[in-house]
């Protein structure tokens, strides 16, 4: 393959990508948005409707100026004593970032029709202050944040104002707007096949979750499956969350197929403000595939496995407590972690009981990091959400990593690194740039060496004159190497820096170069609810296999076209039609491809401090 024609037909595909802007902005003047048909009837069906449809309200867009930081609106209030926390529940058809007073409603359509909505108490119970106080503009701004990223609510504001003849007081009026909580979904693999999902992502108000799944196959012996989740949240106020499930027809991760049962239990300490003294979490699970589709010697020779699996972390934050009652100015943080991990096969393909595999192999570690970190955050919108606020992290994170490893029978010492920038530029674009680093010592070697490095950029929002349009561009590229691969996972192209969707499994590669590009069209107006976003995008990587000189590599590119849609009042995510063309093709794959997918959860990632763990490459 030329890989100098390859890279130019990359850049050609790079400008196309951004050259079709201009003609967005010949779109016609859009008619008001129709009301859902539902909207008019009578009793609950009607409620239904009315909820779910926004008639001609087009989305309140942020200034032009970028993206505003949380804390600049609370810092005229600082050091004042909070006298009264009041709770404001906004109706489907109103905006948090509305300056009109809007009225007070604790029972909007979609309440009245189906649930009560989430509970003063529950809304009460996930802040970081209580009345009699004093206000802290950073505190203030994680909480405002730390609500609008909950699942269960659509957009949050924390709202301070002055109290008359008192100018040391500052009444606090917490705005929100929830989400219409029972979702579900529907797959229909062939003729023989359903799977199907229901879930309640705020059960009776609480901020609880529940869901349920079932199979129904007639090539599955049985031909049913089965599947139960059940989250608590914020135990007692102490931000914990803990998950319990089971499943009978989970995805086996050799096979895809539904032949794996599960049994779990999860539990979640969020650092949900750089002022809370702990973060952790655990994990207990075990997972065993029963054969469900093919002959039984094929299944034991390639797919069968059981294991089970121990994970646990921890990490303090140095001097929180102090800074918590002396200084609110710094956001500079250390914090010092600790993770144990087990995970143990009883039971793994015939094929791997004499071959080393990656996928199969045992593992128990220790791992300790130390993290500096400081974070800012800043408000947009229409950066991964259709027109609410979104939160956008400013900072760096730096993270010493070291550790016992034992994988199979081989035992190291590991090292590693990770460090993080983001920031916006003068022009109010966001930069995000990640290097990692990791490696073993054995036999007085180095061995297994990984490292990473990775730019993510991303222009300010820009209206296309004369229209309702909207747009940003996304770019991102990454380099991975490995070096002295002995006992690690191979550099694939399947990842998040590759091609996600290309199927090429069997390459074991060490060196992998990618570059993307998006450009996202963003429409204030709606339609029965729903709001859309058409992109268009192109990727390319260079992919070099283990062993080979780097004029040996492949070059694999894909670009396509799409639509996303989502209603921001319900609980389901966003769907997706896309359509991919791959100017080159491996394992049986072909050149076009159209995808739908529901349920998609778009989101910036925007923690900065994680768990100890290994260099991710994949």
């Amino acid at each position: 393959m030329n890989c100098h024609a390859s890279i130019y037909r990359f850049i050609l595909l790079i400008l196309t990508c951004i050259g079709i802007t201009p003609c967005f902005a010949q779109e016609p003047k859009l008619k008001e948005d129709t009301v859902f048909f539902l909207a008019n009837k009578k009793g609950l069906l009607g409620k239904l409707g009315r909820a779910v449809s926004v008639s001609g309200r087009e989305d309140i867009i942020t200034e032009n100026k970028g993206a505003i930081k949380n804390e600049e609106v609370f810092k005229p209030f600082r050091g004042k004593i909070i006298r009264q926390i009041r709770v404001e529940k906004l109706s489907f058809d109103n905006s948090v970032n509305d300056t009109v007073k809007v009225q007070r409603r604790f029972i909007n359509d979609i309440s009245d029709a189906l649930y009560t909505g989430t509970t003063n108490k529950t809304i009460l119970r996930n802040l970081f202050f209580i009345t009699g106080d004093t206000l802290y503009p950073y505190l203030i701004a994680d909480n405002e944040r730390f609500l609008r990223e909950l699942s269960y609510l659509q957009d949050a504001r924390i709202i301070a104002s002055d109290v008359p003849n008192d100018p040391d007081a500052v009444d606090i009026t917490i705005r929100w707007k929830d989400l219409f909580p029972i979702g579900g979904s529907a797959e229909i693999g062939s003729l023989k096949t359903i799977s199907l999902e229901v879930n309640n992502d705020n059960l009776f108000g609480s901020g609880d979750r529940i869901q349920f799944r079932g199979l129904y196959d007639l090539d599955r012996r049985p031909d049913f499956g089965s599947g139960f989740e059940y989250t608590k949240r914020n135990i007692g106020g102490s931000f914990l969350n803990l998950m319990f499930g089971y499943q009978t027809h989970a995805p086996a991760f050799n096979s895809g197929r539904r032949e794996e049962k599960a049994l779990y239990l999860r539990g979640e300490l969020p650092l949900v403000s750089p002022y809370h003294s702990w973060t952790g979490g655990f994990e207990l699970s075990e997972r065993h595939t029963e054969n469900g589709y093919i002959n039984d010697s094929l299944y034991k020779i390639d797919f069968k496995y059981q294991y089970q699996n121990l994970d646990g972390w921890l990490a303090h934050n140095v001097g929180a407590r102090r800074q918590l009652k002396r200084n609110f100015n710094s956001r500079l943080k250390k914090f010092i972690g600790i993770r144990g991990v087990q995970r143990l096969f009883n039971d793994i393909p015939d094929q791997f009981k004499t071959t080393y595999n990656y996928y199969y192999s045992n593992l128990e570690a220790v791992l300790s990091a130390f993290t500096i970190f400081q974070q800012d955050y800043y408000h947009t919108n229409f950066l991964y959400g259709f027109g609410r606020n979104e939160d956008v992290p400013e900072g760096f994170s730096m993270t010493l990593l070291g550790g016992w490893v034992k994988r199979n029978t081989v035992e190291r010492p590991y090292v590693g690194f990770d460090y993080q920038r983001n920031y916006f530029s003068d022009n109010k674009n966001y930069v995000n740039y990640i290097i990692r680093f990791g490696t073993y010592f054995n036999r007085n070697r180095f061995e297994d060496i990984s490292g990473l490095t990775s730019l993510e950029y991303f222009t300010r929002l820009r209206k296309i004159s004369g229209s309702n349009w909207y747009t940003r561009h996304f770019l991102s590229g990454s380099i991975t190497q490995q070096v002295k691969t002995v006992l690690n996972e191979p550099l694939r192209l399947t990842s998040i820096f590759g091609i996600p969707e290309f199927r090429n499994e069997l390459t074991r590669a060490s060196t992998r170069i990618s570059a993307s590009c998006e450009s996202v069209f963003y429409n204030t107006q709606k339609k029965y609810g729903f709001s859309f976003a058409p992109f268009v995008f192109s990727n390319i990587t260079y992919l070099k296999s283990i062993g080979e000189g780097f004029d040996q590599g492949d070059i694999f590119t894909s670009l396509g076209t799409g639509v996303r849609t989502r209603n921001e009042n319900l609980v389901f995510g966003t769907m997706e039609l896309k359509v991919f063309y791959y100017p080159r093709t491996t394992d049986r794959m072909t050149p076009w491809n159209l995808t739908f997918n529901t349920g998609l959860r778009f989101k910036y990632n925007s923690q900065l401090l994680k768990k100890p763990d290994f260099v991710q490459v994949n």
